[in-house]
């Protein structure tokens, strides 16, 4: 039960940290993504110390199984983005969103590439450690409500990020959507015992968000 209870506090915590430096602080690419790291260590640091386990347990960073199909899940994820995107884009405002990547997070085209490998591996090692990695498996006596609860941490998280580009049916489908990917990606973590396995998954459709980047970044 403190497990559980240090998960919603921790999942809260970091979704309000997060939507106070997305929507009211607004700060740089650069010190957003500062505060994120310093906020998911910060977690990482006292659940170690008050349960007095190893980071790499902690967030599931275990050796994975033989990776059968992980190469398959990989391409359907990064060519899925980009197809829904395709399907969606009618439905975006993409000069605003273009502004905001340039304005907003301060994207050019000299730091996009290293902006989009940040996303790509970091960011997406970050989220995996902490909604695949630690909160899932801090419900271990009830895994279908880890299961849930990560995924619904997961989708609200990405709302301070999203919101002010969508209309609300987009947005509720997006959220949806999100919701459902956080399934998806704690499904291919357990079934490869490991965040590695979703951690790399992720990072693919990170891949496929920076293409869409790029292409409104270098072409809008």
């Amino acid at each position: 039960m403190k497990k559980i209870l240090f998960g919603i506090l921790a999942a809260l915590s970091f979704i309000g940290v997060m939507y106070l430096t997305e929507q009211v602080l607004r700060p740089g690419y650069l010190v957003k993504s500062l505060i994120k790291v310093c906020s998911v260590m910060m977690i990482f640091a006292v659940y170690c110390g008050i349960f007095r386990e190893k980071l790499k347990d902690a967030i599931y960073f275990r050796k994975m199984k033989p990776a059968r199909n992980l190469y398959y899940f990989m391409l359907i994820v990064f060519f899925g983005v980009l197809g829904i995107f395709y399907l969606i884009r009618n439905y975006l405002d993409l000069q605003s969103i273009r502004e905001n990547l340039v304005t907003k997070e301060q994207l050019t085209k000299q730091n996009c590439l290293f902006v989009f490998a940040y996303i790509a591996v970091i960011n997406s090692f970050l989220e995996e450690s902490l909604f695949r990695g630690l909160l899932s498996h801090l419900f271990e006596e009830a895994p279908g409500i880890g299961i849930i609860f990560s995924a619904a941490a997961f989708s609200l998280y990405h709302l301070g990020i999203i919101d002010h580009w969508l209309n609300p049916a987009v947005l509720i489908f997006c959220m949806v959507g999100l919701f459902a990917v956080g399934i998806f990606l704690q499904m291919i973590c357990n079934h490869y015992d490991s965040m590695k396995a979703s951690w790399i998954v992720h990072g693919c459709a990170n891949l496929a968000i920076n293409a869409i980047g790029f292409i409104l970044i270098y072409f809008y």
